[in-house]
C-alpha cells in the first residue's frame, strides 16, 4: 500500500507562499524572472496601445462623416407619425363637464403646450412668411446657411381653440378642444406642392354617427407648406411646429366615441396596419354631462 502523501504543516505552507512571491536562490517574483515581467508588461503595452490607436482612428473616420446640422443617414419612417395635445395615458380623453377637476388638468397641459405658439413670442423669433409655398433656405457651396430662419405660427389663427377668447379650451362648455401635430422629419416635404391637411372622423361607422359636427383651426385643417421643410433642432433653433385644433361642437355625451384623425396629402400613407401611428392617430373621446 503506498504510503499517504504527507499533509504539510501551516509553517511550510507559508514558507511555499514566500518562496513564491520571492524566490531569493532563482530572483524570481510569483513565478518569473524581472525579464520576463519585462517583456510581458511590453506586450501588453504594445497591444493595448493599438488597440487604442485603431479605436481612436475609427472614431475620427466616423467624426468626418457627420454633419453637425443633420444626420448623414437618417433612417426614419417613410410616414411621419401622429400625435395629440393634452397628451392623455392610453390616448383617452375623458372628463366631466360638470366637475371642473376632471378637466383642470387638460386646460393646464393646453396653456403649457400653446405658450411657445403666443403671438408676442412669435413675432419676436420668426419671421412671416408666403402661405401656399415652401420654406426652402438652401447652402451656397460650403457656405453654410445657419441658423435658418423659422415661419410664425401664431396662437391666434387657433381661433376659438386658442384659448384666447375661451381660456378652458371649450372643455368647460362640452365642447373640446383637441390638438393634431405631425412629427418633425428633417427635409421632407408633405403634400407634394398641396398642403396637407386633418381629416378627423369616427374610427368605425357606429362612432362616426355619434360624431355631427366638428370645426377645425386653422381653417380646413391645414397645415400650410411654408413650414416645411424642417432642417433639424440644430440648424433651426426656433422652429415652430404646426398644428391643427379640432373642437367637437356637437356629438353624443355619455358615450365613447373612437375618434380617428388623419393626415390628408399624396406622399403621406395612413393604412399601415403596423403602425398605428403612421399618418394618423385614434383616440377616445368620453366627456359625460349630467
Amino acid at each position: 500500500m503506498a504510503a499517504m502523501k504527507e499533509k504539510k504543516s501551516c509553517g511550510q505552507l507559508m514558507e511555499d507562499w514566500k518562496e513564491f512571491m520571492w524566490n531569493p536562490r532563482t530572483r524570481e517574483f510569483m513565478g518569473r524572472t524581472g525579464t520576463s515581467w519585462a517583456l510581458i508588461i511590453l506586450f501588453y503595452i504594445v497591444f493595448y496601445g493599438f488597440l487604442t490607436a485603431l479605436f481612436t482612428l475609427t472614431m475620427w473616420v466616423m467624426l468626418q462623416t457627420i454633419d453637425d446640422y443633420k444626420p448623414t443617414y437618417q433612417d426614419r419612417l417613410a410616414t411621419p407619425g401622429v400625435m395629440i395635445r393634452p397628451k392623455t395615458d392610453f390616448l383617452i380623453i375623458s372628463y366631466n363637464v360638470s366637475r371642473t377637476e376632471s378637466w383642470d388638468i387638460h386646460v393646464t397641459a393646453l396653456n403649457n403646450f400653446l405658450g411657445a405658439y403666443n403671438d408676442s413670442v412669435q413675432n419676436i423669433t420668426n419671421i412671416k412668411c408666403t402661405p401656399g409655398l415652401y420654406f426652402t433656405q438652401g447652402d451656397s457651396g460650403e457656405v453654410r446657411n445657419n441658423p435658418k430662419r423659422s415661419c410664425q405660427f401664431l396662437r391666434s389663427s387657433l381661433g376659438n381653440c386658442s384659448g384666447i377668447n375661451d381660456p378652458n379650451y371649450g372643455y368647460g362648455t362640452g365642447q373640446p378642444c383637441v390638438f393634431i401635430k405631425m412629427n418633425r422629419v428633417i427635409g421632407m416635404l408633405p403634400g407634394s406642392g398641396v398642403a396637407p391637411f386633418v381629416n378627423c372622423t369616427g374610427k368605425k361607422d357606429a362612432d362616426s354617427n355619434n360624431i355631427y359636427d366638428v370645426q377645425y383651426f386653422p381653417t380646413n385643417g391645414t397645415l400650410d407648406l411654408m413650414y416645411f421643410p424642417y432642417y433639424g433642432k440644430e440648424a433651426q433653433v426656433n422652429y415652430s411646429q404646426p398644428i391643427v385644433a379640432v373642437q367637437f361642437l356637437n356629438f353624443t355625451y355619455n358615450t365613447a366615441i373612437n375618434v380617428e384623425c388623419k393626415i390628408v396629402a399624396s406622399n403621406i400613407a395612413t393604412n399601415d396596419d403596423k403602425d398605428k401611428f403612421a399618418g394618423r392617430v385614434s383616440f377616445t373621446l368620453l366627456v359625460n354631462k349630467n
